[in-house]
């Protein structure tokens, strides 16, 4: 948003810089900087449009079936024994099974 008001205007800005345009330009740049942002609204209002978390959530959402289907083929792979987890010499299976490998690290 940077150093914009409820109207979306920079105008009390303006204001307490006696009019001077691009200290107010700079003050916005520092701001949106500052904030951590790469970019600014050229114009914004009281409330926003909600395209910007509906960008939000579908980057989350990918980000999610991302994850999922990483671990689901995991899962898949280690089942065919075409993916293991290392078995060190000294590490042992189930009490029961000793040849049975329990996965420990993608768990």
């Amino acid at each position: 948003r940077g150093v914009k008001g409820t109207t979306g205007t920079q105008a009390s800005f303006l204001e307490l810089l006696d009019g001077d345009h691009d200290k107010v330009e700079e003050l916005d740049r520092l701001v949106t900087e500052k904030a951590g942002f790469a970019d600014k609204f050229i114009i914004t209002g009281q409330t926003y449009a909600r395209k910007v978390d509906a960008l939000v959530v579908n980057a989350v959402a990918g980000i999610g079936t991302s994850v999922n289907k990483f671990c689901t083929d995991l899962r898949l792979l280690a089942s065919l024994k075409e993916l293991e987890e290392p078995f060190e010499k000294k590490q042992i299976g189930s009490s029961a099974m000793p040849y049975k490998r329990n996965p420990m690290r993608s768990e």
